[in-house]
């Protein structure tokens, strides 16, 4: 989620009230404070090395899908075959290295992708993924890379000279083929059983922020707040809806924890709080069956003070991941087998194109708890790693339709119809699937003195679109309203005991 929309999403929560993540209107300037993340170019052989799309030069007539600061989009626009996107890389030591293009075809003929690099080349058909959606197209053959400096170059072109075709593409990837299987090897023993997700029926999260303002008066300090929230009511009312774990946000539009955390009070004094409001969640959710699963954020460019003391601008990221995994390190330590997952926002437009060692952030999430479950968004994208557990599946569910990943329910046909809800294809192939949709059209209550705004569904109607997904086993993650003092918008919270009493009628 994130607040740094695209044209087509609504100013709103990290995907969001303002999207998901960082977060900009777009159309509005970017903020002074915010700066582009420059790569360096090096190649590492140990890692999955990523090419930003944006980060190329672009050919004339290619752009970025959304504007948004130092978030990395898709490049748009490209139709013609004489258009192409080039890098410089810097290369320690001579070898061949797979590749793989992350691209969308919106429309067109069968394509064929071709990369060079000094006087090699490959080219290699495009290979859609099976949902339809974006695709990790690998080429056949790799490419080899001489040592130093060199210039890398996609082209794509219909197979078929003269054909219209349209396509949008994020990345290119190199990983020497040795790194790439054993890496894959130890993102399988690091994967978490996420099944009880879908046992649990559905789950509810919630964007309790720094900003999310009160029903009426002004609001509180944050740290004043997490003394004020109501758990036991909240629990009640969680308990009252049928669902079987939360999904509550910790960081989102800034960079603030409600719990007394050493690591994140190292980077930036003042961001946590004295009550371990988490804890006294997980106490009180645990009484009533609930389990817990946190969102984070990895540094949202609405808070520069953050931004600039974690790093989140340098183009050596080793900073901004070492204070990642000490922060959320020490977090799933503290709670241990309590927590019961993360849902990391910006997977693909935040985290992916900084190259990170996926591996020790999955098993920085993993800290007190191996079998803990993992996402990393990656909204309409492909799979931005294979270290995760479960699919975060934001927007999957269309607004104003009950229509599902591609509109038959199957993820494209990689779900099985009364199956475990494991994606069985693709890119994402292993995870679990889920679908994290709004209840009310909007992520946070950010505005002051107003009611929440009201479901966008009938009771009927999400009863149905549990249905559906419960049909393929896919587990649905239902974003609702919450007012500052911890109370959940009555109307979503009598909306949603209806649908309960609807699903327990069958």
């Amino acid at each position: 989620m994130r607040f740094d929309a695209p044209p087509s999403r609504a100013w709103r929560r990290g995907g969001t009230a303002a999207l998901l993540g960082a977060a900009v209107l777009v159309g509005c300037a970017v903020p002074a404070f915010s700066q582009p993340y420059v790569p360096s170019g090096r190649i590492d052989p140990a890692r999955v090395n990523v090419l930003s799309a944006a980060d190329a030069r672009q050919a004339a007539g290619l752009s970025l899908a959304f504007p948004v600061s130092h978030l990395k989009p898709e490049v748009v626009g490209w139709t013609r075959s004489d258009q192409s996107l080039r890098w410089t890389i810097d290369v320690p030591e001579a070898d061949a290295y797979a590749v793989h293009v992350l691209i969308g075809q919106t429309s067109g003929p069968a394509l064929d992708l071709r990369v060079t690099a000094g006087g090699a080349s490959v080219i290699s058909p495009f290979r859609p993924d099976p949902r339809g959606s974006y695709s990790r197209s690998p080429l056949d053959e790799p490419l080899t890379l001489a040592r130093g400096r060199a210039d890398v170059t996609l082209h794509v072109a219909p197979r078929t000279p003269g054909q219209a075709f349209a396509v949008e593409v994020l990345a290119v990837e190199l990983v020497r083929p040795a790194v790439r299987d054993a890496l894959h090897a130890e993102a399988m023993a690091l994967r978490a059983d996420a099944r009880w997700m879908p046992r649990a029926r559905y789950g509810v999260m919630f964007h309790w922020t720094k900003r999310t303002m009160p029903r009426s008066g002004p609001p509180k300090a944050y740290a004043d707040a997490a003394e004020a929230f109501d758990v036991e009511r909240f629990a009640d009312q969680v308990a009252s809806t049928g669902a079987g774990f939360v999904v509550l946000t910790t960081a989102h539009s800034d960079q603030y924890f409600p719990a007394p955390i050493r690591a994140l009070e190292r980077v930036l004094p003042g961001r946590t709080t004295r009550r371990d409001l988490i804890a006294d969640v997980i106490a009180a959710l645990e009484e009533r069956g609930i389990r817990l699963v946190l969102y984070y954020h990895l540094g949202p460019i609405e808070d520069p003070t953050w931004a600039r003391a974690t790093g989140l601008f340098e183009t050596d990221s080793q900073t901004l991941f070492d204070n990642w995994q000490a922060i959320v390190g020490e977090v799933g330590e503290r709670y241990g087998e309590k927590l019961a997952g993360w849902w990391f926002d910006d997977g693909v437009y935040n985290y992916y194109y900084r190259s990170p060692d996926w591996r020790a952030l999955d098993r920085a999430a993993k800290r007190g708890d191996p079998g803990r479950v993992v996402c990393f968004n990656s909204w309409k994208n492909t799979s931005a790693t294979e270290f995760q557990d479960f699919h975060c599946g934001e927007e999957l569910v269309r607004d104003g339709a009950n229509a599902f990943l591609n509109r038959d329910g199957s993820f494209g046909g990689t779900l099985v119809a009364g199956g475990d809800g494991r994606i069985t294809a693709g890119a994402f192939a292993g995870l679990q699937a889920a679908a994290t949709f709004m209840m009310e059209g909007e992520w946070v209550h950010l505005r002051s003195d107003t009611e929440a705004a009201p479901p966008r569904r009938s009771p009927a109607q999400l009863a149905e679109l549990i249905r559906q997904l419960h049909a393929y086993g896919a587990t649905p993650i239902i974003n609702m309203l919450i007012y500052q003092d911890g109370q959940i918008a009555p109307r979503s919270l009598a909306s949603l005991q209806e649908t309960r009493a609807l699903l327990a009628r069958e």
